[in-house]
């Protein structure tokens, strides 16, 4: 009985150690941060680290467009990292569809991204970058000497990004799919209303039947 006094003292001592040490490391922990930089409009974001950087960019006003909603199985969230990814820190989910083009691009899929480190980015938004042109003749893209010349006539039209929003892989496919009925005539769905416009005027053109 004599030892039981200082052996409870030195427990509860331990234990009230252990919790105030697990509360001051509480405390001192503070979340984690990374500055993504973005070029298309030069704005910096400071968001938390482990943050989903596509959810992240919505929540900061940028719409991207992620048509299959992020389950990395479209290229429509893609963004090109400029700097602040290794390649070793590239993995599968982060690649998805993206052909291999866009991959030597640097081009990878926002919605597999768990922020790491600070990153430097250029976002997929064709409208906002340029193209298409709401107002005034699209540029024509080059002719592919593959194309059947109906399908070389839509091609012309499409921005010519291969982000796999019609669900072929390159706007080479999806307009060769258009001149042979296989695909439908509003599948582009970055290019809007203004490449829908074009689409069926060069597939009148062409003796497309539009479906």
């Amino acid at each position: 009985m004599v030892y039981l006094v200082p052996v409870a003292t030195m427990a509860l001592m331990a234990i009230s150690v252990a919790l105030i040490l697990g509360l001051v490391k509480n405390l001192l922990t503070v979340e984690g941060e990374a500055k993504v930089k973005i070029v298309n409009d030069g704005n910096e974001l400071v968001l938390p680290l482990e943050q989903n950087l596509m959810q992240a960019l919505k929540k900061a006003g940028y719409d991207l467009f992620a048509q299959c909603g992020g389950k990395g199985t479209c290229a429509t969230c893609r963004v090109k990292v400029l700097e602040g990814l290794k390649p070793e820190q590239i993995t599968p989910a982060m690649l998805g569809p993206l052909s291999d083009k866009l991959r030597k691009e640097g081009w990878v899929l926002s919605c597999q991204i768990s922020l790491k480190n600070d990153l430097k980015i250029e976002l997929f938004k064709p409208l906002v970058m340029g193209w298409p042109k709401v107002e005034g003749k699209a540029e024509e893209a080059p002719k592919a000497p593959a194309l059947s010349p109906a399908a070389a006539k839509l091609r012309a039209v499409l921005p010519g990004f291969d982000c796999l929003a019609c669900g072929y892989p390159t706007c080479e496919e999806f307009a060769e799919a258009l001149a042979s009925g296989k695909a439908k005539i509003d599948g582009c769905y970055p290019g809007g209303k203004p490449v829908l416009e074009r689409l069926k005027q060069a597939a009148l053109e062409a003796g497309v039947k539009a479906s």
